[in-house]
């Protein structure tokens, strides 16, 4: 099992969830908020349009899926593929019919009151599997974060996104929501963190935040277009890691917000 199939999968278990209600409100007769609108997901697409738009996604989805899923890992990713995008389909075009902003409203480090609500949403809704996967051996896209309240002094346990690096002795995570997320303000005021990641405790010293560009640099391809759409990534330095840690997440869980 190697990452690419792993994104492989999903990828291709994404378009081929997207393809559903797009092919539902098209053989309805209905309006669907079209991604090519000015701004995205406003505009409203016709039904021979959303038919067009499901077709495209069922043949992009299947060539992608054309390999087949093998492991536990690629049925695993073709899953929360799936689910994720239902959950972003459901939460996006829902609140923009309801006259909200949908993911656009996502955006903003330090979106607070009602302008958080859209983040807390998406948090929630992806918190489950993000929980289940992150620090497994054979799921490297994501970790577990142990750090300390700043304050409090807790302990806490927060899943996160990796984004694989050109440099294998740097660990990078995106910061979606920002610099100023809480775990990654307690990882920089300690100098560290220790991460479960791979199976195995990743000891991390010299943390520091970098800004997109930097972080498109040294991410490898394709991540590189992604982190950088990001208003900020971490960077930690790894040291040898840890033997016989248990990595199922000791401490209070923290959202990554």
């Amino acid at each position: 099992m190697s990452l690419l199939s792993i994104l492989r999968s999903a990828a291709g278990a994404a378009l081929l969830a997207n393809a559903v209600p797009h092919a539902v409100q098209g053989y309805q007769g209905k309006q669907f908020p079209t991604p090519f609108a000015d701004p995205p997901g406003e505009g409203m697409s016709g039904p021979l349009e959303n038919i067009g738009w499901s077709a495209i996604n069922t043949v992009a989805g299947t060539w992608v899926l054309r390999r087949g899923i093998h492991t536990r890992g690629d049925g695993l990713a073709a899953a929360i593929g799936a689910v994720g995008m239902a959950g972003v389909l459901v939460y996006h075009f829902g609140d923009v019919l309801r006259g909200g902003r949908g993911l656009r409203g996502l955006r903003g480090g330090g979106a607070t009151g009602s302008e958080a609500a859209p983040r807390r949403a998406l948090i929630t809704m992806t918190e489950p599997i993000a929980n289940a996967l992150a620090g497994r051996s054979w799921f490297p896209l994501w970790a577990i974060v142990h750090h300390q309240g700043r304050r409090s002094g807790a302990h806490y346990a927060t899943p996160v996104a990796v984004i694989p690096t050109t440099d294998s002795a740097i660990l990078m995570i995106g910061l979606p929501w920002g610099a100023e997320t809480n775990w990654s303000r307690n990882v920089l005021a300690s100098g560290g963190a220790t991460i479960g990641w791979r199976g195995a405790a990743q000891s991390t010293t010299s943390p520091r935040v970098i800004d997109p560009a930097e972080a498109y640099l040294l991410a490898k391809r394709p991540f590189g277009s992604i982190v950088k759409r990001m208003p900020a990534a971490i960077v930690l330095r790894r040291t040898p890691p840890a033997t016989g840690t248990d990595l199922s997440g000791s401490g209070s869980a923290e959202r990554p917000s």
